[in-house]
């Protein structure tokens, strides 16, 4: 889960908190499906549905990039079985680490048909001649166009990639592989991944639950069990004294640029299932002292970018990058980021910030309900790792139930020694 809106619960219960906690309603005539969900709200005039296939870049096989081309033939295969039409309209589906989400929305009348759109994800791609191997070039032009307007995303890989030691799940390598992208690979990964057992579904907005449930049983009920792809990049573990630090150049970076990645084992936790208020309220505390050292304390470091992920299984991996200012060396940046991650915890955490950062994400919980876009990514990142959804306002209720002993905790095992990896990139002509 990234800190943002990942974060799970094991039980939905009102605990007194300012709003009225949101209900999520599980259903049970699902057929083989891994879980779903009915979330009535009279918020929006529209329905949602997500269908959550719980595997994504993470999964990739050899080549990477075979989860995002899945998705796109999944997708236009759907819209051409039930609307008799593809590319006819935009195709709301995202491949993510963790997880790929089709999202189908519309006015509540039109319900029967979104379920029947996200249903048709599960089939085999059928595409028109042809159709299919456009999409490949098509992936290969957004992998590329993000690569370019953005080099957070290979510098994260390739620090990532000296982290776990891999260059496959948590660090692929979609740039290099873009040759080798196939169709066969694609439908591969298709009836391994696509299967009902790896799949959640959320209903949400304004809709009657029963009539939910009548039409998910209709719609999905001829779904049967299947085995479950295994997960082998939860097991790509650093070693806890790794002190990795390459040196690269490139002509595409915009200045010279810093790229810390940390690794935590939360080794006595099996899962991060109950620590998601303690993590919220942790990350934002971390985020406004590391922010006060590397960006408000030090001119020199120009911009900083603070990204966490805090997995299913309790790993925790955080990732710095900072861009430096004109004659500020990558050797004095690194030195000064070492020393930031040793010092941090020097100054005892108050009972004073512990408070203010609960409050923020309070705020936060409360703003994202109001937002249609919001509301779905709090439904659907934390349904990505297979557990229930998680409502803004049940969010709130966990983090007015964690104290503040577990939030200091977390944060002295986040900042004790251990694995780490650092590349510093320097921009050339």
């Amino acid at each position: 889960m990234r800190a943002g809106w990942h974060f799970l619960v094991m039980v939905f219960v009102a605990l007194g908190s300012a709003a009225q906690t949101q209900e999520i309603i599980p259903l049970t005539q699902i057929g083989g499906l891994h879980a779903a969900y009915v979330v009535p709200t009279d918020t929006y005039h529209r329905v949602d549905v997500q269908l959550i296939v719980l595997s994504g870049a993470y999964d990739d096989p050899n080549p990477s990039g075979t989860a995002h081309l899945t998705e796109h033939l999944a997708a236009f295969s759907a819209d051409a079985t039930v609307l008799r039409q593809a590319r006819e309209r935009d195709i709301h589906a995202t491949t993510y680490n963790v997880s790929t989400v089709y999202t189908n929305s519309g006015p509540p009348t039109e319900l029967e048909k979104l379920l029947r759109l996200s249903r048709a994800v599960l089939d085999p791609p059928n595409l028109p001649d042809g159709f299919a191997d456009s999409e490949i070039d098509i992936v290969h032009r957004e992998t590329l166009l993000g690569e370019r307007t953005s080099p957070r995303r290979w510098l994260h890989r390739a620090v990532l990639q000296n982290l776990y030691g891999t260059l496959r799940g948590r660090a692929g390598n979609p740039v290099e592989d873009l040759p080798n992208l196939n169709l066969e690979a694609a439908h591969k990964f298709h009836s391994e991944h696509y299967v009902p057992s790896n799949v959640t579904l959320i209903v949400s907005g304004k809709i009657d639950a029963d009539t939910v449930a009548e039409l998910v049983s209709q719609t999905f009920g001829d779904t049967q069990p299947s085995a479950v792809p295994p997960k082998p990049w939860l097991d790509h573990k650093p070693k806890p004294d790794l002190r990795s630090v390459e040196t690269i150049e490139s002509s595409a970076l915009p200045r010279d640029t810093l790229v810390y990645a940390k690794f935590v084992d939360f080794a006595d936790q099996q899962t991060s299932i109950d620590m998601q208020g303690t993590f919220f309220i942790a990350v934002d505390i971390l985020n406004a002292r590391l922010q006060k050292a590397l960006y408000f304390g030090d001119l020199r470091f120009l911009s900083n970018n603070i990204d966490w992920y805090f997995a299913k299984n309790a790993d925790l991996e955080l990732t710095i990058d900072v861009q430096l200012m004109p004659g500020f060396s990558l050797a004095a940046a690194h030195a000064n980021l070492v020393k930031t991650m040793a010092t941090l915890l020097n100054e005892p955490i108050t009972a004073e910030e512990i408070q203010e950062s609960r409050k923020k994400a309070i705020v936060n919980a409360r703003a994202a309900a109001r937002n249609p876009r919001s509301f779905l990514l709090f439904l659907k990142n934390v349904a990505a790792d297979g557990f229930p959804p998680v409502t803004p306002t049940v969010l709130e209720d966990m983090l007015n139930e964690t104290s503040d002993q577990k939030v200091r905790d977390f944060i002295h095992t986040t900042m004790r020694p251990s694995a780490t990896a650092v590349v510093l990139a320097k921009k050339v002509d």
